[in-house]
């Protein structure tokens, strides 16, 4: 006879078995067993994302249509330098030369300079200084800084006299006669001074 031993797996490695085995998952897994508001977040981003995309897809056409209608190259904006602007702006007019078409922008300023050097120049401002008002709020806080300090003092000093007062006035009712009575002399002085 032939004896077969069957051990039979105790809980605790039936688990471990089972962690391991899911211990590899795939990463569209990973990203659904997050929590719904971190997918939520990621879907507002993306759709942030997309309008704003959208958005400047239909200003860059309306751009392009109004380019084209005032019969320009589109994509000469102000990020490209002067003298290629101007080099464009050229290549693009008709040749026909009984279409007025209104000046680019470039050429009325250049014409505008040119008259406005004839003016004298005018004397520059100097700059006024970003700080003045840091600088004033400064001198104003020292002031109420140095008025309190005089203020402070001063009560000390009134304290001081109200306390040797007191004192003196204290010495003076707790005298007592040689009976053990209080002076009333010093008691009815105190009180037609208080009157």
């Amino acid at each position: 006879m032939s004896s077969k031993k069957v051990y039979s797996k105790t809980s605790s490695e039936s688990e471990t078995h089972r962690r391991s085995s899911n211990a590899v998952i795939s990463l569209s897994q990973f990203a659904h067993a997050k929590s719904k508001g971190t997918r939520r977040a990621i879907e507002n981003y993306k759709q942030k994302r997309k309008s704003k995309f959208d958005r400047n897809a239909g200003l860059l056409r309306s751009y392009r249509k109004a380019m084209k209608n005032e019969g320009y190259e589109p994509g000469m904006g102000a990020n490209r330098s002067r003298g290629n602007r101007k080099r464009s702006l050229d290549d693009a007019k008709p040749e026909q030369n009984d279409i007025d078409l209104p000046k680019p922008v470039s050429e009325i300023n250049d014409a505008q300079m040119k008259k406005d050097t004839s003016q004298p120049k005018r004397k520059r401002r100097h700059k006024t200084d970003p700080f003045t008002k840091a600088k004033e709020m400064a001198k104003q806080s020292k002031e109420d800084q140095l008025s309190k300090e005089k203020l402070r003092s001063v009560q000390m000093k009134e304290k001081e006299e109200k306390l040797k007062k007191r004192k003196q006035r204290a010495k003076k009712l707790s005298k007592l006669t040689s009976k053990g009575q209080p002076m009333m002399k010093n008691i009815v002085e105190d009180l037609l001074d208080k009157i």
